[in-house]
């Protein structure tokens, strides 16, 4: 059902947005927003959640550099991440339909991450990577709405008999704002 009420909200943005003619995707356009991340995690039943912040700067109209950051919010003592702050920069790859932007992405980066099942009381700093798909759709100059679904890989390597996979995936949406650095493109 929500599938149905995304997908006709996205139609009728299109579809009433089409008889304007300015395209908002434009290279030097910078896109930033932070917001409430869910994550299921793939190899527990635990859900965790992320205060989640990316900056993504357009290279040309198909190509941008993306950062992304995200820190979990506290856990309980039940669950198998107890801290969890990630990082990652890589590309994205978009496909633009007026100001609609179809995009995917891989993003290499750092976690830092603690268990609530290791038996020492550091965190570990781990390679991960990050896969990601998803939508913005350019309402004005300087906002848009986005939607953001990531796989994202971690492996933690010092738990005793205990396999330190924590593979999630991580839902984004929000309200994303814009700025087009290059006057040009104004």
């Amino acid at each position: 059902m929500k599938f149905y009420l995304i997908s006709a909200f996205l139609f009728l943005c299109v579809h009433g947005f089409s008889q304007e003619t300015k395209s908002y995707i434009q290279p030097g356009l910078l896109t930033a927003s932070t917001t409430l991340s869910p994550a299921k995690m793939l190899n527990r039943s635990d859900i965790n959640y992320y205060v989640t912040g990316f900056i993504e700067g357009r290279l040309d109209k198909h190509v941008s550099l993306r950062g992304e950051m995200g820190y979990m919010l506290g856990n309980s003592n039940d669950k198998f991440l107890q801290s969890n702050l990630r990082t990652f920069f890589g590309l994205q790859y978009g496909i633009p339909i007026h100001n609609l932007d179809l995009h995917a992405g891989f993003m290499p980066g750092l976690a830092v991450i603690h268990s609530n099942r290791s038996v020492a009381t550091k965190s570990e700093v781990v390679p991960a990577v990050s896969f990601n798909v998803g939508m913005k759709f350019y309402i004005y100059k300087y906002f848009n709405f986005f939607a953001n679904f990531s796989y994202v890989h971690t492996s933690m390597n010092n738990l005793v008999m205990i396999s330190g996979r924590s593979d999630e995936l991580l839902i984004s949406a929000g309200l994303g704002f814009n700025f087009q650095t290059l006057k040009r493109n104004r």
